[in-house]
């Protein structure tokens, strides 16, 4: 039912996902609903308001000037509306019936349990779904999550919360044995003997280790790249090359009880940050809970783990605000 406005929320999300899809078909097919059902409500839409939103004599979609301005007003619109049922369970002191988390990958037992045992009384469902921080990012960014936490810094996003969990150093995965001429203090020496075995190229965390090469200068050729820290640990624990990494990757990764090694990453430290991102305004108080739950976890079964595999890692490793360390 259109408002004296001119559109409603059915239409306006309906207009929103062609933006972002790209397609009318895409949208129906993320909308359950038939192509034709979809141009219809945007049609209507494009009467309602007496403005042309789409260019329609171009491929592919494209928006006019008064399209553009409608896509933003109405992500805005629809973002406080998704708000506003959280924000009256808040206001009623009580926690959502239902919560959807998305993990990265490099969390895994025992957080998932241990965050299970802490939040099941107060939820009705717990939805869990672990995956790369880009997968998370999108998801959560299209409200399919309520919460993730991840090690995407998302400083190009506006209107969320950030809760900084853990931040940790990157370090070198060595070989049970290093072939001659190997000097794992040098990274130009290490790559020339060694093959580097590479995060995928379409995660985060290979994104970031790819810009710090690139920051050193170090020339170093593409052959392999994988998605699982479990992959990386085996490949360098068969000693068929090295890796860089994460403390927690590597205390996550099944394969770490084999002969892989820890070092030191040579050359200027650089690190990531762990943190748990929400809405603003939405899941105030649950979101403060989950991180306080979060660090807890991180601090009783995960530090002295990580510190068992790398003792140097001490002070290196900061539970909470890295900003709040020294």
């Amino acid at each position: 039912m259109k408002t004296s406005w001119g559109f409603d929320l059915r239409s306006l999300n309906a207009f929103v996902l062609a933006c972002k899809t790209g397609s009318m078909a895409a949208a129906a097919q993320r909308l359950h609903m038939t192509q034709p059902a979809v141009s219809y409500m945007i049609r209507n839409l494009e009467t309602s308001l007496g403005a042309r939103l789409i260019d329609r004599g171009r491929r592919p979609f494209s928006l006019t000037p008064r399209g553009a301005f409608l896509r933003d007003a109405a992500e805005q619109i629809l973002a406080a509306a998704q708000r506003i049922p959280s924000r009256l369970r808040e206001l009623d002191e009580g926690a959502p019936e239902r919560l959807r988390i998305g993990i990265v990958d490099s969390l895994a037992c025992p957080f998932v349990p241990e965050l299970l045992s802490s939040l099941r009384p107060s939820l009705d469902t717990l939805l869990v779904s672990a995956g790369l921080a880009r997968s998370l990012r999108e998801a959560f960014l299209d409200h399919r999550f309520d919460v993730i936490l991840t090690n995407d810094p998302m400083d190009d996003v506006d209107g969320i919360v950030r809760h900084p969990l853990l931040s940790e150093p990157y370090i070198l995965l060595l070989p049970p044995v290093l072939p001659p001429g190997a000097d794992h203090a040098d990274l130009r020496s290490l790559a020339q003997t060694l093959d580097l075995i590479r995060w995928s190229s379409g995660s985060f965390i290979g994104t970031h280790i790819d810009a710090q090469i690139r920051r050193l200068r170090v020339d170093i050729p593409r052959h392999f790249e994988f998605d699982s820290s479990d992959t990386l640990t085996g490949i360098v624990a068969a000693g068929q090359g090295f890796a860089i990494m994460t403390p927690l990757c590597l205390f996550n990764s099944v394969a770490r009880q084999g002969a892989a090694r820890a070092a030191p990453f040579p050359g200027p430290p650089f690190s990531r940050v762990l943190q748990l991102v929400s809405r603003e305004g939405e899941l105030d108080r649950v979101s403060q809970k989950m991180a306080r739950i979060a660090r807890r976890i991180l601090r009783d079964r995960y530090l002295s783990g990580m510190l068992r595999i790398a003792p140097w890692l001490r002070g290196q490793i900061v539970i909470g605000n890295p900003r709040n360390s020294g």
